[in-house]
């Protein structure tokens, strides 16, 4: 029957298909930030994306240093 779909199950269809396309292999961590990133492109505030994300800090941030889009917002906001 239909069971979910573990992160070691997720990852390894990933691998095989990154290897089939001849890309290089990509890692949970580029997931987690890029659907980060995905998230505040979108609008959601990052205190949304870091409850969705169980960050327990602003450390994601630092990921996104060079997403001026994403930042500039949020940098006016903030001294």
């Amino acid at each position: 029957g239909l069971r979910p779909l573990t992160k070691s199950a997720f990852m390894k269809r990933l691998s095989t298909a990154a290897a089939y396309l001849n890309h290089a292999d990509i890692k949970g961590h580029s997931i987690r930030i890029g659907a980060t990133l995905e998230y505040l492109l979108r609008g959601v505030s990052f205190e949304v994306v870091k409850s969705m994300g169980r960050w327990s800090s602003d450390a994601f941030a630092v990921y996104l240093r060079k997403h001026a889009v994403v930042m500039a917002p949020y940098m006016q906001d903030t001294p």
